[in-house]
């Protein structure tokens, strides 16, 4: 997950409000259409539920997981998990021989842990910024050191689990006009290492729904196509603090869900930016709840993805989406219950971002992990645990 700079922010979630939204296909049919192609209906399956396992491999002080956490999580339904790995690590530009190694060895822990834990896996490329602007600046360049890291990872990995662990092309990749060309060449590089290996891949971008629902699949059948989605972003983003002073969103808090400009704690928010004068977060705030903000409204805007399964045939996944700790947590159970729902209704497998960090379901606290019971029943309710394959 990458902040988005304002305008182009508002600029989205404007554009989404106009967007035409057709009645959702029956779920049978949708149910059907994900397991139609070259990728398997048992796999489809597995990627039903999951959770991003953030904070393990990356960074300089890593956080594991605690093993019997995973196992209970296991038990309860979840069976994927998305490991973001900082690809810089193995880019010359960015990184040293000895932080490459490191992160291989961290990554080999961690993927033989996840797997031996009855899991499926997809390993998610995740660079960081370095990348990013040099994806935006330099296409041609980043995107051949993309395909070099992947040829390391995908010769390392080349026997490992073949039915389980998945290739994520590329989180969110930052020069979206680029990537539209490069990601037919970006997995065509990444077959010659891993002819049949179950590729994930997304449009260019914040991977937003309606950005999958313009885009033409690939040619190639073993491939699962992934979304993004923390709509709205003035709740699921409200108080962050890694924007920047100038970002709207920081200033935003003590908004809920469900909710609608004229609630009691809508218009509150509103009158304390002004007595502020935060006239950006007002104004940002103002564009983005013109339409209330409702389960209702989370599903119509999943309609575009399920349209485009019924069209195309082909699974898809949305491998983020959460609510940051700022938010209530009443609030943000009723949110993922919302994004749950909607997905599930159209057979879109979802993995929860993130794991223990600002916008996890676990929480840790003096050296142990818990899950926090309402969001973890908002994600799997009792009824419905231990389904999962």
């Amino acid at each position: 997950m990458r902040a988005l700079p304002p305008a182009r922010l508002l600029g989205l979630l404007l554009g989404l409000t106009v967007l035409p939204v057709a009645a959702a296909p029956d779920r049978a049919a949708l149910c059907a259409a994900q397991g139609a192609g070259g990728v398997p209906a048992d796999l489809v399956a597995r990627l039903a539920r999951g959770f991003n396992l953030t904070g393990w491999i990356e960074g300089d002080r890593p956080m594991p997981p605690d093993p019997a956490l995973l196992g209970r999580l296991r038990a309860r339904g979840l069976s994927h998990v998305r490991l973001p790995f900082d690809g810089e690590r193995l880019m010359p530009a960015y990184g040293t021989r000895a932080r490459r190694a490191e992160g291989l060895a961290r990554l080999d822990a961690a993927l033989r842990q996840l797997l031996d834990a009855g899991f499926t896996v997809s390993l998610d490329m995740h660079p960081g910024e370095g990348f990013a602007a040099l994806h935006r600046a330099e296409p041609e360049r980043a995107l051949a050191m993309l395909d070099a890291a992947w040829a390391v990872l995908a010769r390392r990995y080349a026997a490992l689990a073949p039915d389980r662990l998945l290739f994520e092309v590329l989180n969110e990749p930052p020069n979206a006009e680029a990537w539209t060309g490069q990601m037919p060449r970006a997995v065509a590089a990444l077959r010659v290492h891993a002819p049949g290996r179950i590729l994930v891949v997304a449009p260019g971008g914040p991977q937003r729904v309606e950005a999958l629902a313009a885009l033409p699949p690939l040619a190639d059948p073993r491939l699962v196509y992934a979304v993004h989605f923390y709509d709205p972003m003035a709740f699921t983003h409200q108080g962050n603090d890694w924007g920047g002073a100038d970002d709207p969103l920081r200033s935003l808090g003590g908004l809920p869900f469900p909710a609608a400009a004229e609630d009691r704690a809508v218009r509150a928010v509103a009158a304390r930016l002004a007595r502020e004068g935060r006239s950006a977060s007002a104004a940002e705030l103002a564009a983005q709840i013109r339409q209330p903000w409702t389960a209702e409204a989370i599903d119509r805007q999943f309609a575009p993805v399920g349209d485009w399964i019924a069209r195309h045939r082909r699974p898809v996944i949305v491998n983020e989406f959460g609510a940051l700790d700022t938010a209530s947590l009443p609030d943000r159970a009723r949110w993922l219950a919302a994004v749950r729902g909607a997905a599930e209704r159209r057979c879109i497998g979802w993995t929860h971002w993130d794991y223990a960090d600002a916008f996890g379901f676990v929480a840790r606290r003096e050296g142990r992990e818990r899950p926090v019971a309402p969001l973890l029943d908002a994600l799997i309710p009792p009824k419905a645990a231990g389904r999962a394959p």
